[in-house]
C-alpha cells in the first residue's frame, strides 16, 4: 500500500498545490446565503451512456448507430424538438417543467483515457490526461469558501473520498450517519501532534473524524428531524435520504457525495441501464422533495458525473464500450433549466468510434466555483456555463 492509499483509507489525504489568486472581476460578495450553498455530487459509476440518457431522438445516425438498444422516439421524454429523456426518468420530468433541471451535453476532455481508474482520477482531480495531481479538485475552492466541515463522502463499500481529497480539506466518508456515529463513540479526542509528519497526519485526522462525529451527534443523535418523505429503495436511495437528513438537520457541509453503480454497460444494456436510471430518477426526485418540504431546495445543486460516456455504435452483446462525451444533469430550486453546450457530431467519429466532446468538465466546475460558491474559478480559460 502506497502513502496515497493509506491516507485514503484513513480518510484525508496529504496533497501539494497553491490556492489559485482571486481576481474582484469575478469575485462576489460573501453573504449568508452563499455560507449555506451546497452541492450534491452523484457520481455515475462505470461510464453513463449520454446517448441513452440524454436522447438524440432527430439523429438518424442515433438510430443507424444503435438498431437494438436505440430508445424509440415515441418512448422519449422530449424535453425539445431534438432531445429528450429516457423514459425511465420520467419521475424527474416535473423539474424540467418548473425549469430546474439542466443538461450540459458532449461533456469529456483532450485526449481522454478510457480506464475507468485513470478517467475518474482525473475528473476527481480536474487534471489534465497527462497530469498526475494527488488533491480533489475541491481542495482549489472549499478552503476559501467556508471553514470547517468540507464534505461528507456516502459509501457501502470501500472509502471513497474523490473529489474531496486533500489534507485541505476537513472531509470524511462515511456508509451512513448512524453507523458512523457508532463507530466514532469508540475513538477519543486527540491534541494534534506534531512531532513528525505521520503522527501529525494521524493525531490530525482522529481529532478531525471526532469533531465531525460531535456535530453528527449534536445535530442528529437526538430528536433528529426526518425527512418526512419515503425514498426509493437501493443504494443510492438510502444514501440520499442519509444527505436529505444532514441538510435538514443542520450539518454544516458545503458538499455531499453518493454514488449508483451499474453502468459498465458493455452487454445487455438496455436491461442494466434502464434499472440505474430508474433508481437516479427516483432517488433525486424524493431527495428534491424532501428539499423542498424543508425550504431548502434553493440552498442545493445536484451534480451528475461519470468517468467517461460510452461510444455511439452499439456493440455485438447489445451493449456500448467506454467512450469519450457524455451528458450530464444539474438540477436545483435556482437552476437556469435548459439544454446547454453542443451535441457531439455522429457523422465525425474519431479512429476508434468516439465522438470528440464539445464541453470541457472544468467548465462544469468552474461554474460551480463561480457562480454558486462566489471563488475565482481556477480553470481559466474554460467558459462558465450559465446553469445556475
Amino acid at each position: 500500500m502506497d502513502r496515497r492509499d493509506f491516507l485514503k483509507y484513513t480518510g484525508f489525504v496529504t496533497a501539494s498545490g497553491a490556492l489559485p489568486l482571486l481576481t474582484p472581476e469575478i469575485l462576489f460578495a460573501a453573504n449568508n446565503k452563499q455560507q449555506n450553498r451546497i452541492v450534491v455530487l452523484v457520481e455515475l459509476k462505470g461510464g453513463n451512456d449520454g446517448f441513452n440518457t440524454l436522447v438524440p431522438f432527430k439523429d438518424e445516425l442515433y438510430y443507424k448507430y444503435r438498431p437494438r438498444i436505440a430508445i424509440k422516439q415515441r418512448q422519449v421524454l422530449k424535453l425539445n424538438k431534438e432531445v429528450g429523456l429516457h423514459p425511465r426518468m420520467k419521475a424527474l420530468m416535473p423539474l424540467w417543467n418548473r425549469g430546474q433541471m439542466a443538461w450540459i451535453q458532449g461533456v469529456g476532455y483532450p485526449k481522454p483515457i478510457l480506464s475507468h481508474f485513470r478517467s475518474i482520477d482525473i475528473w476527481d482531480s480536474a487534471s489534465n490526461s497527462n497530469q498526475f495531481i494527488e488533491e480533489g479538485w475541491l481542495a482549489r475552492v472549499l478552503p476559501k469558501y467556508k471553514k470547517g466541515l468540507h464534505g461528507i463522502s456516502l459509501n457501502k463499500g470501500q472509502a471513497e473520498l474523490g473529489p474531496l481529497i486533500s489534507s485541505r480539506l476537513n472531509s470524511v466518508t462515511m456508509q451512513d450517519p448512524r453507523t458512523f456515529l457508532s463507530q466514532i463513540k469508540r475513538i477519543d479526542d486527540v491534541k494534534p501532534s506534531h512531532q513528525n509528519p505521520a503522527i501529525a497526519h494521524i493525531s490530525q485526522t482522529q481529532h478531525q473524524l471526532f469533531d465531525v462525529g460531535d456535530q453528527l451527534d449534536k445535530k442528529m443523535g437526538h430528536r433528529m428531524k426526518r425527512s418526512g418523505v419515503n425514498f426509493s429503495k437501493g443504494v443510492l436511495g438510502h444514501s440520499l435520504e442519509s444527505v436529505a437528513e444532514m441538510i435538514i438537520n443542520g450539518v454544516d457541509a458545503a458538499v455531499y457525495k453518493v454514488s449508483q453503480d451499474g453502468f459498465d454497460t458493455h452487454s445487455a444494456q438496455r436491461g442494466a441501464q434502464d434499472n440505474g436510471l430508474y433508481h437516479l430518477a427516483n432517488g433525486l426526485a424524493s431527495f428534491q422533495k424532501s428539499m423542498q418540504r424543508a425550504g431548502l431546495w434553493n440552498n442545493v445543486l445536484v451534480v451528475t458525473y461519470s468517468e467517461f460516456g460510452r461510444r455511439p455504435k452499439e456493440n455485438r452483446g447489445a451493449g456500448t464500450d467506454h467512450g469519450t462525451a457524455s451528458s450530464h444533469m444539474v438540477l436545483g430550486g435556482k437552476v437556469h433549466g435548459g439544454i446547454y453546450g453542443k451535441h457531439p457530431d455522429f457523422a465525425r467519429l474519431d479512429a476508434n468510434g468516439n465522438v470528440r466532446h464539445t464541453t470541457d468538465f472544468r467548465s462544469i466546475y468552474g461554474t460551480l466555483a463561480q457562480r454558486w460558491w462566489g471563488q475565482a474559478s481556477p480553470w481559466k480559460g474554460h467558459a462558465i456555463i450559465p446553469f445556475v
